[in-house]
């Protein structure tokens, strides 16, 4: 399994509010979606920020999460109906 804070984009933060969901890796983050991230943090009575999805989309494609397109914003915000 792949430690979550080998995935670009992944701190501290990122690794302990994703640990405190259940997701332990990047394999468990690979097998989930955005919508159960979005609920399971919110359960959690953490506010699921889009830069936290930002992060993740671009951290699971190798990319810094700054070089996030418009596109792809908009298509994370459909999938959260944001």
């Amino acid at each position: 399994m792949s430690d979550l804070a080998d995935i670009l984009n992944f701190g501290p933060y990122m690794v302990k509010i994703l640990n405190q969901i259940g997701i332990y890796s990047k394999e468990d983050l690979l097998n989930t979606d955005y919508l159960s991230i979005r609920n399971a943090l919110i359960e959690k009575g953490i506010k699921p920020h889009l830069l936290i999805f930002y992060s993740i989309e671009m951290g699971l494609q190798d990319r810094i999460w700054s070089d996030i397109k418009h596109e792809e914003k908009k298509e994370i915000q459909k999938i959260l109906a944001l």
